[in-house]
C-alpha cells in the first residue's frame, strides 16, 4: 500500500505548501539579503517617474517601453533610495503572485484548494522562471492576477468586469492584448467598445499630458520589432525566433516554427465550434501563441501562462488523464532554478528549457477536446428528473 494513501489529503496539501515556501523564501532572502541592487527591469520604471516628477520626458530610458499612463501610475517608486524602492516593489511583486494562486485556488473544488494554492506556490513563486523575474523586477508580475480575473471574468460570462479590467491593463503594459480576441470571438462587441473606448480616450489623453507622452507610438513600434532582445541579448527572448537567433540557427528555422503555431492555432480555432469555445482555454492559447509566435517572449510573461494553464485546469474540472498531458509543461516552469543549474550548470542559459515549457503548454491546449469541457460543466449543472 503506498503509505502517501495513509496521509490525510489536507496534510498532503499543507506539506506541499510549506514546500513550496521554502523555495520561495529561500530565493526571496537571497533578493533581499545585504545591500539590494536594483533588477534591471526596475531602473526604467523609477527612471520615468523621477523623469515625470520633474517636468521630463518619461521615455528618456530607452527600456522604459510602457504607456504614458504607467508613468503616472508608478509616482510611488520615486520615493526614497533607489534600493528600498526596489526592495518596496519586490514586495509588491510577491503579493501580487500570491494574490493570483488565491485566485486560482479559490476556483478550484473546495477538498482541492489547498494543494492548488500549493502548486501555484510553486510555479509563481518558487519556480525557475518566478526567480528569474523577480530578480529583473519587471511590471509583468502585477498583471499575473490581472490576467486572472480577466479569465475568470469571461469564464463567468461577466463580460463587463472582463472588458473593463482587460482595458485597465492595457494601459499599464500591452501584454495582455491577445486576451481582447475572447470577447471578440463571443460576439461581445458592445461590451468591448463600452470598455476599450474610454481607456482608449484616457490613453490619448496621456499623450498630450504627461510629458513625452507623443512619443509612444514610436516605443510601441520598438516593442513589436522585439526590443533590444537580438544579437548577444537574443538568448532572454522566449519566443520562437528568439531561440532560433539564440541558437544561432537560420532566421527561417525560427520563422517556419512560429508559421506553424499561428497555424495550429487557427485549424483548432476554427474547429471549436463558435461560441461553444472556452474562454478559459481560448485566453491561454491565444497568449501562448503570441508568445511563441511573435517577436519577443520573456520570462515574466510566463507566470502568466502558468496562472492561466492552472486556472484552465481547475475550472473545468479536468480528469487525471487530461491534467498529465499539463504535467511537464507546468513542472518546467515550477521547477527551482538550482535544479536546473544542477542539471545543466552554471553557463546554461535556460532559453531551450523556458521555450519547451511554453511548446508544451500549448500543444496540451490544442490536445484538449474543449467542446466536450464545457458541455460536461452544463450537463452536471443540470438537474436529472427523478
Amino acid at each position: 500500500m503506498n503509505p502517501l494513501r495513509r496521509v490525510p489529503p489536507r496534510t498532503r496539501a499543507l506539506l506541499l505548501i510549506m514546500v513550496a515556501a521554502v523555495f520561495a523564501g529561500q530565493e526571496l532572502y537571497l533578493r533581499l539579503r545585504g545591500p539590494v541592487v536594483p533588477g534591471l527591469d526596475f531602473l526604467p520604471l523609477r527612471r520615468a517617474a523621477l523623469d515625470l516628477l520633474h517636468g521630463a520626458s518619461v521615455f528618456t530610458d530607452p527600456l522604459f517601453v510602457y504607456p504614458p499612463t504607467a508613468a503616472v501610475l508608478l509616482l510611488p517608486t520615486a520615493l526614497g533610495p533607489a534600493s528600498a524602492a526596489a526592495v518596496g516593489w519586490t514586495l509588491a511583486g510577491v503579493a501580487a503572485l500570491l494574490l493570483a494562486g488565491l485566485l486560482v485556488a479559490r476556483a478550484a473544488p473546495r477538498p482541492h484548494r489547498l494543494a492548488i494554492f500549493g502548486v501555484a506556490l510553486f510555479g509563481l513563486l518558487g519556480g525557475a522562471a518566478a526567480t528569474r523575474s523577480l530578480f529583473l523586477g519587471n511590471l509583468s508580475e502585477l498583471l499575473v492576477p490581472a490576467a486572472v480575473g480577466v479569465l475568470l471574468a469571461f469564464h463567468h460570462r461577466r463580460w463587463t468586469l472582463g472588458c473593463a479590467l482587460l482595458a485597465a491593463t492595457l494601459l499599464v503594459k500591452p501584454l495582455l492584448v491577445p486576451l481582447l480576441l475572447v470577447p471578440i470571438r463571443h460576439g461581445r462587441f458592445r461590451v468591448l467598445l463600452r470598455t476599450m473606448l474610454p481607456a482608449g480616450a484616457l490613453l490619448a489623453l496621456s499623450m498630450l499630458l504627461v510629458p513625452g507622452g507623443t512619443d509612444f507610438p514610436h516605443v510601441l513600434r520598438y516593442v513589436v520589432g522585439g526590443t533590444n532582445l537580438h544579437g548577444g541579448n537574443a538568448v532572454n527572448n522566449l519566443s520562437l525566433r528568439g531561440w532560433a537567433e539564440g541558437r544561432h540557427l537560420p532566421p527561417a528555422v525560427g520563422v517556419v516554427a512560429a508559421l506553424a503555431v499561428v497555424a495550429a492555432l487557427l485549424w483548432r480555432v476554427g474547429r471549436g465550434g463558435g461560441h461553444r469555445l472556452s474562454p478559459v482555454w481560448l485566453g491561454n492559447v491565444l497568449l501562448l501563441a503570441t508568445f511563441l509566435a511573435g517577436a519577443i517572449s520573456e520570462v515574466h510573461f510566463l507566470l502568466i501562462a502558468y496562472a492561466g494553464v492552472l486556472l484552465f485546469l481547475v475550472v473545468h474540472r479536468l480528469p487525471a488523464r487530461i491534467w498529465a498531458r499539463f504535467v511537464p509543461g507546468l513542472a518546467l516552469l515550477a521547477l527551482p532554478g538550482q535544479y536546473m543549474l544542477l542539471i545543466f550548470g552554471w553557463q546554461y542559459d535556460g532559453q531551450t528549457w523556458l521555450v519547451a515549457a511554453e511548446v508544451l503548454l500549448l500543444a496540451a491546449l490544442l490536445a484538449t477536446p474543449v467542446g466536450g469541457v464545457r458541455t460536461a460543466r452544463v450537463r452536471r449543472a443540470v438537474a436529472v428528473p427523478a
